[in-house]
């Protein structure tokens, strides 16, 4: 069955008639009157809707990208375990439940020559095929010899998820696994909370920890990296010297890989290059590409409006409760960027929305957020001065990506934080600026 058309705008004719032969497909496998789960990007397969609602959902959200198999709706897949197998590996598994598919997909390149096992290219990089090997083996590995709800990875993932939105400790995950491993002796359940986190390692979702000042004068980063006081206040770098604890720790997420990670899969390779191959230029403003300050950026960088698969991102950022507590002061800053090389419909989505900072509270950081942004901002300064070496699968072939910030999109607060300017009082106004006293 055709699924191309769920990877469309939901503006399209093609998908309005992808979600008709959806609905179709539900009505010969389900009937026409049972509620069955809405796959839209709001409900994903989580609440159970009428078939008119699920329609209605599906036109006005869109369906979601990584539901590719319709187990929920009527569609058969099979896991067929090898016989005399102890792990219980899945053979032919085309759909990895949670999209891990998808995410090994996001991990690796995809080329149409010199390809390896599932369609992944290493070249000559032995270390790289280990590593896969080893993420396709968790991945494909039934969680319990005949039982083909859950893989090894997906176990992992969920449980480490778990972990984190229940604030659980190592000693209890430790605890818990012990228990299941008792159970269940013949399982591929992990040992330890630490064997666990081993597994997730090799997928590359790992941060920089790096220190902070308690007072937030400088990081303990770069030339500083060893320095054991503030190099600006003083201030000892531990709040316990004896077990060597800091005082804040910043979470820095390395923008690099993951602008890589677009061009690694042939679909979004491809949307990459949307805002110069297949947005509509008619003088109306749907895309920031019409918008004037794109076109002079290109006048001014004509290198690098030259190749499109430059990338153009916003970034934003603002402070949240995290403990969902109205009555805790306790606020921690997370800094996002998004690509707008990607249609309107997706470089605003989730998918695509990448956390670079993880700024810690308790208290916002003001004026010197700046402090925090410094690891984001070298980097930012390379990929415009040198780019980095990338792989297209769309285009087969690698090329030097370069990255430049266009805007930011911030609430006045966190916009008067951010660019150093006053945000209140006299000459606060963003559009009058110079001349307060103008009349329209």
């Amino acid at each position: 069955m055709d699924k191309s058309w769920m990877m469309e705008s939901k503006y399209s004719a093609k998908y309005v008639v992808g979600v008709s032969t959806f609905m179709d497909f539900v009505k010969n496998n389900k009937g026409s009157k049972c509620k069955i789960r809405c796959p839209c990007r709001e409900c994903v397969n989580v609440c159970f809707r009428s078939q008119n609602e699920v329609e209605d959902h599906l036109l006005l959200h869109g369906i979601s990208e990584s539901y590719t198999k319709w187990i929920y709706h009527g569609e058969q897949f099979e896991f067929t375990a090898g016989s005399g197998n102890s792990e219980g590996v899945a053979h032919n598994v085309e759909f990895l439940d949670g999209g891990l598919n998808d995410l090994l997909g996001d991990v690796f390149p995809v080329t149409d020559e010199g390809s390896t096992n599932h369609g992944f290219n290493f070249g000559e990089c032995e270390e790289e095929a280990k590593r896969f090997s080893k993420l396709l083996n968790d991945a494909q590995c039934l969680l319990l010899p005949g039982y083909s709800n859950m893989s090894k990875l997906t176990f992992i993932v969920k449980l480490l998820h778990i972990k984190v939105y229940c604030q659980m400790s190592k000693k209890a995950i430790n605890m818990i696994l012990g228990l299941l491993r008792e159970a269940f002796p013949n399982s591929a359940i992990p040992t330890s909370y630490y064997e666990a986190v081993k597994t997730l390692r090799d997928i590359g979702l790992s941060y920089i920890p790096i220190h902070v000042c308690r007072y937030d004068c400088a990081l303990f980063w770069g030339e500083f990296k060893d320095s054991q006081s503030c190099p600006t206040c003083g201030t000892s770098r531990w709040k316990v010297v004896e077990k060597k604890i800091p005082w804040k720790v910043l979470r820095y997420f390395p923008l690099k890989p993951r602008l890589q990670r677009l061009f690694m899969k042939k679909e979004i390779a491809q949307d990459m290059r949307w805002h110069a191959e297949k947005r509509v230029d008619d003088d109306t403003l749907r895309h920031p590409t019409n918008g004037d300050a794109w076109k002079d950026f290109n006048k001014e960088n004509d290198w690098v409006a030259r190749d499109p698969r430059n990338v153009r991102l916003g970034l934003a950022t603002d402070g949240f409760n995290p403990f969902g507590i109205m009555s805790s002061t306790y606020s921690i800053w997370p800094v996002i960027v998004m690509p707008y090389n990607l249609s309107p419909w997706k470089c605003m989505t989730e998918p695509f929305m990448m956390m670079s900072l993880l700024i810690p509270g308790r208290n916002s950081p003001g004026k010197d957020i700046d402090v925090y942004l410094r690891p984001l901002i070298d980097e930012l300064k390379d990929l415009w001065e040198n780019g980095v070496w990338t792989y297209d699968a769309y285009k087969n072939e690698h090329f030097q990506m370069h990255a430049a910030i266009f805007w930011t999109i911030n609430d006045f607060p966190a916009y008067g934080d951010l660019s150093g300017r006053s945000t209140k009082g006299y000459l606060a106004c963003l559009i009058c600026n110079e001349m307060p006293h103008r009349k329209n």
